[in-house]
């Protein structure tokens, strides 16, 4: 929060305030508060960013795709691939380990080879297209399988995610992960995604390994092991995606597990789309009306394949008035102080 600093008002003779003055106190205070309030909400520049997306302290690793801008030299600006040895080859500069180098001192290294060539690059810029190091593989009963590539290691419900969600036919309690160097004998690990999700620890799942393999089996009938279908959670939501559940869920607990809704959710306006045959059944429910009235209308049990939208607050001219009457307000406080 700014330092406000509280100039006295200067009396005048008769112990009032000149009323002439008034506008223009109103518009110094107004324009105050406007650059008190565009100053908090605006992003610092001196913000770090976060490894885990692939920012500043990101360590390049074999595979992965570069973005190389060579300031004034087009010619030599590309994208690059480092190879499996870790090495990057780019004209000029032969042959540079870019493994384990953060893209600022890949950088500066690349600036200093390439002003041997040619004195005016003075400036070298890159950054990370492909995080082709950290590739998961995720097989089986998910909608779309195939290799994923990640900024941060995933665990093993982040990597099914990314693969678009587990299948209807999909066995989470049974979950493989098959490491990526089958020469040191490891075995696969079998995880209980199930369990994590019913008792809510999944964040506490633990993290995959690069060149990982997750491999999700389908149910089998008769086997006495539950299968896991999902509902989809979209819009104002912490968490949106597939929640898989195990048994009829409310609307309040797929909210709950999907991390609750945000801010800005309108849970006055909640959207439910659900399959019915050949046609598409489209809900409005009232959640708000079960959290404060304890309705039972505004929280419906789920089925398998529901897709939840939760709405967001109006926009337009009522989010400006939200934004401009903590102002307003500032401003006709100071002025009754003033005119007192």
């Amino acid at each position: 929060m700014p330092n406000i600093a509280l100039i006295g008002c200067r009396r005048f003779p008769g112990g009032k305030s000149s009323e002439r003055n008034l506008p223009v106190w109103a518009g110094l205070v107004l324009t105050l508060a406007v650059a008190i309030f565009l100053s908090s909400s605006a992003p610092s520049g001196a913000q770090t960013q976060d490894p885990s997306l692939g920012g500043a302290k990101y360590r390049i690793g074999s595979g992965d795709v570069l973005n190389v801008e060579v300031v004034g030299r087009r010619d030599l600006s590309a994208q690059y691939t480092v190879g499996q040895d870790g090495v990057l080859f780019m004209p000029l500069t032969g042959g540079i380990n870019a493994e384990g180098k953060t893209s600022a001192e890949l950088a500066a290294e690349l600036a200093r080879r390439l002003s041997l060539y040619d004195r005016d690059i003075s400036q070298v810029n890159v950054s990370v297209a492909e995080f082709r190091s950290r590739r998961i593989s995720v097989l089986g009963a998910v909608l779309h399988p195939g290799r994923f590539s990640f900024a941060q290691l995933p665990n093993v419900w982040d990597a099914i995610t990314e693969a678009g969600g587990p299948a209807d036919d999909a066995q989470l309690s049974a979950v493989e992960i098959i490491p990526s160097d089958q020469g040191t004998g490891q075995p696969a690990r079998v995880v209980d995604v199930a369990a994590a999700i019913r008792e809510g620890r999944v964040r506490n799942l633990e993290r995959l390994r690069p060149g990982d393999t997750v491999r999700v089996p389908k149910g089998l009938p008769g086997s006495g092991l539950a299968t896991v279908s999902s509902v989809f959670m979209f819009g104002a939501i912490t968490r949106p995606g597939p929640l898989p559940v195990e048994r009829q869920i409310d609307l309040m607990t797929a909210v709950t597990q999907s991390g609750g809704p945000t801010p800005d959710a309108n849970l006055r306006k909640v959207r439910i789309v659900r399959g019915k045959g050949a046609s598409t059944v489209r809900m409005k429910v009232n959640l708000s009306d079960y959290i404060d009235k304890a309705n039972m209308a505004g929280n419906p049990t789920l089925l398998a394949g529901d897709t939840v939208i939760l709405t967001r607050q109006g926009s337009g001219f009522m989010s400006l008035v939200r934004t401009l009457s903590p102002i307003v307000a500032l401003a006709s406080a100071v002025v009754i102080l003033v005119r007192r």
